[in-house]
């Protein structure tokens, strides 16, 4: 396996193959095969085994065993029993699993390390996907792996010596994003049929941007899986407006722009006000002007902040401009107090005989900019 593949989005593996059997199950429990779409899954075809329970007094069989899972192996296997499987290989670490499908009837996620037959140190990431003819009894399971050897990844990392391990921020626990999953269809499910113009919904849109500041939370705590849900409609995180995204993968990408930026806004004065999905419709309800309020304050809050910046860069810019060598010197007949350390002064040159004309009133407006560009380029 290439080890810049899998340091990039392939070790999602889990959240990608989970996401796609989550549709095809919808509301209806466990999805038939016959639903699962050969094309949609291509890119996994060659990792990948499809284990045959269909007789319940006999044992489990396999009927699909991929390309790459095969070349680890020392004969085909294919339609044989799941017990002719050899060990040190990649198909047993996934067919070691399957028992803990049939016990939950749901999806399972898998990763370890192991020594395969060359006692080469291999590590893995693989997830098993029940289907059912009639929803309820397994009559197949699909499963699927990535590895990579440990000299591999330590290659990949441009590493030498230091043990492999897998990155705590790439292990995504099939729990973690089922929870996610099912957080975003609740989102989905109160946002539907809102109508930015109609005040009378005015609570069930309190209720369902509650439920969104609580998904935005576990999403900052679920990052991996957070930005492949983004991926997976095309939308990108945002520094400087991080409710946006989470606002369209609810309220879908069509909605309305100039209110998903008003909800940004108040989610995120909310939030610094401490506070949680449950109390948020309360708060909305109370706060004066509702939504238009906390943006407002939002905004108000943010230029205050931008114009202490403003004011801390421009001081700075004077401490600099005050300390840097005087080119001329002279003694003026103006009546002005002095106070100020630094002046505009109107001159005209003459050659190289330069003339003041006058001394103009301090304009902080007018020094700003003039101020930034000496210090810059002293």
């Amino acid at each position: 396996m290439n080890p810049v593949e899998y340091a990039g989005k392939e070790k999602r593996i889990t959240f990608q193959l989970y996401n796609y059997w989550f549709g095809l199950a919808g509301d209806g429990g466990i999805p038939p095969l016959k639903s699962l779409s050969p094309e949609d899954i291509a890119a996994y075809k060659n990792n990948m085994v499809l284990i045959d329970l269909r007789d319940p007094n006999d044992e489990p069989t396999l009927q699909v065993i991929g390309q790459l899972l095969n070349e680890d192996l020392d004969q085909n296997l294919c339609l044989k029993n799941i017990s002719d499987i050899p060990r040190r290989t990649l198909l047993s670490r996934i067919t070691d699993h399957y028992m803990e499908v049939l016990a939950n009837k749901s999806p399972i996620s898998f990763d370890a390390e192991f020594n395969n037959k060359a006692r080469e140190k291999v590590l893995y990431r693989g997830i098993l996907l029940p289907f059912s003819d009639d929803g309820e009894n397994i009559n197949f399971i699909l499963g699927a792996i990535r590895w990579i050897t440990e000299e591999e990844l330590l290659a990949a990392k441009g590493e030498a010596k230091r043990p492999a391990t897998l990155d705590a921020q790439d292990e995504i626990k099939i729990e973690d994003v089922a929870t996610l999953q099912k957080h975003l269809n609740k989102c989905r499910k109160l946002v539907q049929g809102q109508n930015p113009s109609d005040t009378r919904s005015r609570k069930s849109l309190y209720e369902a941007l509650g439920a969104i500041l609580d998904f935005h939370k576990l999403c900052l705590s679920n990052l991996a899986i957070y930005e492949g849900l983004l991926e997976a409609e095309e939308l990108k995180s945002q520094k400087r407006a991080p409710f946006t995204p989470t606002l369209k993968l609810c309220f879908g990408r069509k909605y309305d722009k100039t209110r998903l930026t008003e909800y940004a806004a108040a989610l995120s004065f909310a939030l610094k006000n401490g506070q949680d999905g449950t109390k948020l419709p309360e708060y909305l309800e109370r706060y004066p002007g509702g939504i238009k309020g906390c943006v407002q304050a939002e905004r108000d809050s943010n230029n205050i902040t931008a114009a202490k910046s403003t004011k801390k860069r421009l001081e700075d810019f004077e401490e600099i401009a005050c300390n840097m060598t005087a080119i001329a010197s002279f003694d003026v007949n103006d009546n002005s107090s002095g106070d100020d350390k630094l002046c505009l002064l109107l001159a005209r040159r003459s050659g190289s005989r330069m003339e003041v004309i006058k001394i103009l009133k301090q304009d902080k407006k007018v020094m700003a900019p003039i101020l930034k560009q000496v210090a810059n380029d002293p």
